[in-house]
């Protein structure tokens, strides 16, 4: 028995280490807690019922039986509610105060009836089984025979519980049905000399050890079980991890005939560009020529000849700077710069346009970004180009600047609306488009610089426009000029940290070598 104690102070103790460390889902503390406490209840028990077998003295003998009863009384209702735990049963709360209720009453009434009794212990020969001991006897009382169909009705219980576990297939709860057996034999036999009045050893610590057994081996198997569980998905999720590594493979070879597709059709975009854009210079440059070598040709026509020359070289020199300009890599030389500052620089163009109402908005001051002004000056020039062409008659522009925030990132927007001729759902969603442009003399790289501009500040470009209401340009540049979050992603194949154009390096070294 002091053995049995031990055991159960280190199983207890387990538990409740286990607790702390190991377990969080509140059902598994909920779990290792009552079993703890169980074990600490039989502990308590056990070392009463073997104190009876070593004391002599009469005060420490009542000590000893008090313990064992409360312990008794203690383990017979936290056992109910083990089980319960341990089989999934739900019990209502009024059911486990009730049961809890009832321990507490009984063991105070046997503090109450060993205080009264306290001298009417002795030494007398039992036989237990056939075997004749020596124990420390009390006068029987009914108050330690209901002890004892207590801890036989809750042994009962047990046991009717985990046979109906069982029958469902819960083959995990088979050492603790046959555990909950043994307890329920060893508590009828208490229960029965009880009733009978004749003094008997206590057999139940006995019971309760097998009882405790058998719920540690079906704990034991059920961790078993739940481990051949675990490596069993774990080797699931090893194999799809495969499958994932295979189809992210093929996903990244499509993703780069993609890329390689899309370079060949901004190859073809260009050339059809160029074809188109250089041929109608080429051929006036030629005819001009022709007619200058002719003889006799008069100053005033001269004169004309070479203003188309000069007029024609610079629509190819415009077009070829802007093709280089989208061509050649974006980096950003960030320095601390006043949005306000630049956009009052690209206003500027305005001047002369006696007929264009300007407007700039600062509702409240915004602080400085770090940019590269040169960069920044080229969008928001370029934007305010475009919105005087679309207002050749006159109209009104209002730049408004107002700090913003976006996925957590601070910065300022500025927002370019003028009173234009507006565009087109078709026109607004390929406007960022490179080469597409609605105007004859344009190249249509404009805003398409734009966009990489701001991109490569990590910044984010809108245009809103509705068929004679205008257009709204809104720019959100970052004040630290770091990517915001939730941008759209590239295949690793481009690199776009430079934001190059999605075109064959082979076209991007002609450039670079057209460029020096």
């Amino acid at each position: 028995m002091s053995a049995w104690v031990v055991a159960y102070v280190a199983i207890a103790t387990f538990c409740f280490v286990a607790r702390r460390r190991r377990e969080r889902l509140r059902g598994r503390e909920a779990e290792f807690v009552l079993f703890g406490l169980f074990c600490l209840a039989l502990s308590v028990h056990t070392a009463g019922a073997a104190a009876l077998h070593v004391m002599r003295d009469a005060a420490l003998v009542r000590i000893a039986l008090l313990a064992s009863d409360v312990g008794r009384l203690l383990g017979a209702a936290l056992l109910v509610h083990v089980v319960a735990q341990l089989s999934q049963v739900r019990l209502v709360p009024r059911a486990l105060f009730a049961i809890y209720g009832a321990a507490a009453l009984l063991g105070v009434a046997s503090v109450i009836e060993h205080v009264r009794q306290f001298d009417t212990v002795a030494e007398a020969p039992v036989t237990l089984l056939g075997l004749s001991v020596v124990e420390v006897a009390t006068p029987p009382h009914p108050l330690g025979a209901v002890v004892s169909l207590g801890s036989f009705a809750a042994a009962i219980f047990g046991a009717t519980v985990f046979v109906r576990g069982a029958l469902r297939g819960r083959a995990d709860l088979l050492p603790s049905l046959w555990g909950s057996i043994a307890l329920v034999v060893s508590t009828s036999y208490d229960g029965l000399y009880g009733v009978l009045g004749q003094c008997k050893p206590l057999t139940s610590p006995y019971g309760y050890a097998a009882f405790v057994m058998g719920v540690v081996m079906s704990l034991l198997s059920r961790y078993v079980a739940l481990r051949e569980r675990l490596e069993e998905r774990a080797s699931e999720l090893k194999e799809r991890s495969a499958e994932v590594a295979r189809a992210y493979e093929e996903l990244r070879a499509a993703q780069a005939e993609l890329v390689r597709k899309e370079q060949l059709a901004a190859v073809g975009e260009l050339s059809a560009v160029i074809a188109h854009e250089v041929r109608n210079p080429l051929a006036i440059i030629t005819t001009a020529v022709a007619t200058l070598r002719r003889e006799g040709l008069g100053e005033d026509d001269r004169q004309t000849l070479l203003g188309i020359l000069d007029e024609e070289a610079s629509r190819l020199n415009r077009l070829v700077g802007d093709l280089l300009r989208y061509a050649r890599p974006v980096r950003c030389e960030r320095q601390l710069v006043s949005p306000r500052e630049i956009v009052e620089r690209a206003l500027a163009l305005s001047q002369n346009q006696t007929s264009l109402k300007v407007t700039l908005v600062e509702p409240e001051p915004v602080e400085r970004i770090h940019a590269d002004p040169m960069l920044l000056r080229q969008v928001f020039e370029n934007i305010v180009t475009n919105a005087m062409q679309a207002m050749p008659t006159g109209g009104s522009l209002t730049v408004t600047l107002v700090p913003h925030a976006e996925s957590g990132v601070s910065g300022v927007e500025v927002r370019i609306a003028d009173t234009g001729e507006g565009m087109d759902t078709s026109v607004r969603d390929r406007a960022l488009d490179p080469f597409f442009t609605t105007r004859a003399a344009g190249t249509g790289l404009g805003l398409a610089i734009v966009a990489r501009i701001v991109d490569a500040h990590g910044g984010r470009l809108s245009i809103q426009s509705d068929v004679g209401a205008g257009t709204e340009v809104r720019i959100f540049l970052p004040q630290q000029g770091e990517p915001t979050p939730g941008r759209r992603s590239v295949p690793p194949e481009i690199n776009r940290t430079s934001s190059l154009p999605p075109m064959p390096v082979e076209v991007r070294r002609a450039f670079a070598g057209r460029k020096a």
